[in-house]
Formats: C-alpha cells, structure tokens, sequence
C-alpha cells in the first residue's frame, strides 16, 4: 500500500473508538483525526532515516519501523508520558489535555500503528515480529505481484482508491455542508471501486505473477548486496558479466514450457482496448515471455538493455527511448550471437522473426519445430510450430542466438 495508510488508520481508529470519539468536542476530535493519520503514516518513517543511514530504501520493510514490539513499547512510553503529564499539568493544562482526550490518543497510536502493520503484511510480505527475519503476508502467496503490471491495474491499488473514497466521504460529511450531488458522487466511485476490485482479482488469477526472489524463504532484493535492486541490476551476481548472458537455457526451456498451456493471458496491445487492459494488467506479450524467463533466474534483462541502449547512442537519460524489444535484437545483432534458425539451435534459445531485414516478433525455442511465442492471433500463451510462424508472417526470417558463452 503506497497513499491509502493514513486514510485507512482513520478510518480504523474512528470505528473502534466510534463512542469515545464522539463525546470530544469538535476541536479535540479534529486533533484525535490528525494524530491516527499521523500515527498511520508513522511506519514509514524509515524511508527517511534509511538514506542517513546508507541503506537501500527497498529494504523498508524489513526493518524495526514495521515491528509490532517496537509499537507496544512506544505505546507503553506514551503511556508513561501521559502518566507524568496527568500529574504535572495545572488546571488549565488539564483542562486542555483532559484524560478522556489523552486515553483516546493513546489508543489512537496503538490502533493506527499496527493498521498501517495490518495493511503492509495484507498483499507484500513484512517483517512485523521484528527483530526475528520471517517475513509474513496474509494474501501475498494468492494475490501475488505481477512483474510487468501497471499499479493502476492490480487488487491493491483497487483496494486504496476504496479506502481513500470511503475516507474523503467521512470528512466531507464531517466537516463539509453536504450536497445531494457530491454525495452521489462519492457513493458512485466507491460503488464503481468495489466492482474493480474483483475484476483485478481476476486479472490478477489469469496472469502469470512472479516478481520477488526468495532465499531460506525470505524475500530478497538485493542478491549481491551492492546496493541496487535485483531488479534494476545489470549484474546481479555481480561477477562481471551481464545477466543476459547468464541465463541457463535449459530454465529458459522449461520455463517456456510451463506458461505455454492456454492458461495465462496473452496480448497484443495494439489491436483493442481490452488487449491495452490484458498488457497493463500484466498479459504477456513475446518479448515477456523472454523477460520473465530471465527474471524467474534473478537475472532481469531491462538494466541490461538500458546500460546497451545508452553505450551505443551515447545517451545521458534515466528514461528509456528505444522499446526492449527492439534493444534485445539490436544486442544480439551487435553481439554477433544471431544466426539462421536452420542451424542446429539449443532449447531455451531466444528467436527472432524477420520481415524483410525487419524484427516483428521473437520467442523462445522449445525444439526444432515447437516455439513459444505470440501471435496477433492469440488470447493466452501457448506453443506454436514453424508452420505458424510461417502463415503468421508469409516470407519470413527466422535468426536464433546460438551461444552467448
């Protein structure tokens, strides 16, 4: 969850204190609404101190920040506090800081601090018994994160616009003149949230979704501890030699193999509207499938072909100009592993498909005769022979990389 954690903590805090709450007068409950969302937000305070530190912001979640024994050990400090205060205050502070309000804040903290907890462990994986290492997800092993999906496109994102929609609600009753109008233009967009919900669920079931990398049955990120993200590292095992040319062809194959099964959506992302919403939903498309196959080894492509792509048009941008598609053939090409598909060609060999000295598609080779590639022609991923390939794209060019070692 990235902006719902604040909203989703007021929205917790004002349903278990419902009746505390509401016997506050309006100043102190605005007080008590700014505290939960402050309270909400606190966690991620280690996005801030992990820079000062030198440490990698993505390890976030693995720190005592998101730790439910350090929340009950600040709750029991903040108790002591106000125990302190409630003797040292005159009348007139006790008047302003009255132990009706200061229970309330003291839960306030405890119930928003374990929310965000709550909210964190609900899709991705958190170390919320720190300082032990297991790492823990409620609905992270059903729903998992797909490596090419949109955010827009996913159940946590569907489920953050509900709770920020059901959140602005609450504060434009609360403290807004309410209008028929606006109304029903909230319940409309959280109606339509809730019905998205499920179709990102299904999205989410009809895709293949596999981004993160375990060890011992933790979650890394970082596999060579250099201080970059796998999956923005060239070279992930850092050994000097791009992960492009590490990948074991026979993974590669079965690999292939696996997701060929007219199980997982494919897409073609210029045909439709639907094939747009398959792609940014994570559909696979042909230079995926290659992708996804380097990645299930810890060895993402894209760095590779971003570090290729600003060597060879001497390129000074953090974005990306060239498609990865285009620059995995040009690498290849400039590499010289290319070679005509007649050649005696390993499995797990990526291909590419010429139209007259153009590249129009591309795949991975199961055999001499079986390949793993999509068709303009199909819905979800499956084998393919020559013979397709062939009336697919009449006249064509078949070059496979032969070695890269």
């Amino acid at each position: 969850m990235y902006l719902a954690h604040g909203a989703a903590s007021y929205i917790v805090n004002e349903a278990v204190q419902k009746k505390k709450i509401s016997k506050l007068n309006n100043h102190e409950q605005f007080i008590v609404a700014i505290l939960s969302i402050l309270f909400g937000i606190l966690p991620d305070i280690d996005l801030v101190i992990l820079p000062l530190i030198s440490t990698p912001s993505f390890t976030h979640h693995s720190t005592f920040t998101h730790g439910i024994l350090f929340y009950l050990f600040l709750w029991l400090l903040l108790n002591l506090l106000f125990f302190v205060l409630k003797k040292i205050l005159n009348k007139k502070g006790r008047k302003m800081l009255n132990d009706e309000l200061l229970n309330i804040i003291q839960y306030s903290f405890i119930i928003s601090t374990l929310s965000h907890l709550f909210f964190d462990i609900l899709f991705s994986y958190s170390t919320i018994f720190f300082p032990l290492e297991k790492q823990i997800t409620i609905l992270g092993n059903l729903i998992k994160t797909n490596y090419f999906a949109q955010y827009m496109f996913t159940p946590p994102f569907a489920c953050e616009a509900i709770i920020i929609l059901f959140f602005l609600l609450i504060l434009y009753k609360k403290y807004i003149k309410e209008g028929k109008i606006a109304t029903k233009i909230f319940k409309l967009l959280i109606t339509l949230s809730c019905v998205y919900l499920p179709f990102t669920i299904y999205m989410n079931l009809n895709t293949y979704n596999y981004s993160s990398h375990f060890r011992n049955g933790e979650n890394i990120y970082d596999a060579d501890y250099d201080r970059i993200q796998d999956s923005k590292d060239a070279d992930t095992d850092n050994d000097g030699i791009d992960n492009i040319q590490e990948g074991d062809k026979e993974k590669i194959a079965e690999f292939a193999k696996r997701i060929s099964t007219n199980r997982y959506f494919a897409s073609n992302r210029q045909q439709n509207i639907w094939e747009n919403v398959k792609y940014n939903s994570g559909a696979f498309n042909s230079y995926r499938i290659i992708s996804q196959a380097y990645f299930e080894q810890n060895l993402a492509i894209e760095p590779v072909l971003k570090e290729y792509e600003q060597k060879k048009y001497n390129t000074n941008s953090y974005i990306q100009h060239t498609p990865s598609s285009i620059l995995l053939y040009e690498y290849f090409t400039d590499n010289g592993y290319l070679l005509n598909l007649d050649t005696q060609v390993e499995s797990g060999s990526i291909f590419f498909i010429l139209t007259n000295g153009k590249m129009v598609n591309m795949g991975i080779v199961l055999d001499s005769e079986t390949f793993v590639t999509v068709l303009s022609t199909d819905k979800r991923v499956v084998t393919h022979t020559r013979n397709d390939i062939q009336e697919a794209y009449p006249n064509c060019v078949i070059k496979a990389v032969n070695s890269y070692y």
